[in-house]
C-alpha cells in the first residue's frame, strides 16, 4: 500500500458532510441541517450513519498487501488480513454469485475490474481496481451505499507492485531494527 497516495478518512468525510450541508441549504436555506440527530437532505439517516459508513469502508481498506494471480479465465486477490476475491470469467462479460451474505457480481468494465456485493438491508458494497498504464500501480476504489444515506461513502487505496521475497529468506519485524531478514533453514523455507 502506498500511503502518501490514499485517501484521508476525516477529509473525505468532511467533504460527505460539506456536500450534504450545501445541499440542504439549496433546498431550505432557513434549516440547513437539522440540529437533532442531524437529519440529512430528508433521509432517515443521521450523520452517525455516514460516520458508521466511513469506519465500516476504512475498516475493510486496511490491507497492506495483495497476492494477485490471474489466467485467461479468472482472477483471484489473496488480501492480507481478510477476505479473497476471486472472479472467473467465461463469454460473458459479468459473473453473478449467490452467497450465505447476499449476491455478488464480478467482471470487467472496461479496464478495470469490478466486484460488487449486494447485501439485505440496503446495503452495496463495490471495489473497483484500475490498473496503471504501466502496471506498477493500482487504485483500489471501495464505495459503500446505504438505503438510509443520501449519497455513497467512497475509500480510494493506492498500492504499488513488488515482488515477494523467494521462500528462502525468513523475515521478522522489529520495532528497533525494523524488517530482518536471514537466510531460511530447509525446514522453514519449506513451510
Amino acid at each position: 500500500m502506498d500511503y502518501s497516495l490514499n485517501d484521508d478518512v476525516r477529509a473525505k468525510l468532511d467533504n460527505y458532510f460539506y456536500r450534504m450541508r450545501r445541499a440542504a441549504e439549496r433546498q431550505d436555506p432557513q434549516r440547513g441541517l437539522e440540529r437533532r440527530g442531524m437529519i440529512i437532505g430528508g433521509y432517515a439517516g443521521s450523520a452517525a450513519t455516514v460516520v458508521d459508513m466511513a469506519r465500516f469502508v476504512e475498516q475493510i481498506t486496511r490491507i497492506t498487501t495483495m497476492d494477485i494471480e490471474q489466467t485467461y479465465d479468472s482472477i483471484s486477490i489473496e488480501r492480507e488480513g481478510t477476505f479473497s476475491l476471486d472472479c472467473r470469467f467465461d463469454d460473458s462479460k459479468q459473473q453473478t454469485h449467490d452467497n450465505p451474505f447476499g449476491k455478488e457480481l464480478c467482471g470487467w468494465d472496461g479496464h478495470q475490474l469490478v466486484f460488487y456485493l449486494s447485501l439485505p438491508g440496503g446495503m452495496d458494497l463495490q471495489q473497483r481496481l484500475t490498473l496503471s498504464r504501466d502496471g506498477r500501480q493500482m487504485n483500489v476504489a471501495t464505495t459503500l451505499r446505504l438505503d438510509q444515506a443520501p449519497e455513497p461513502f467512497t475509500l480510494n487505496r493506492a498500492y504499488m507492485r513488488f515482488e515477494g521475497l523467494p521462500n528462502h529468506y525468513n523475515c521478522e519485524q522489529t520495532v528497533t531494527r525494523g524488517k530482518v531478514c536471514s537466510l531460511a533453514t530447509d525446514t522453514q523455507s519449506q513451510r
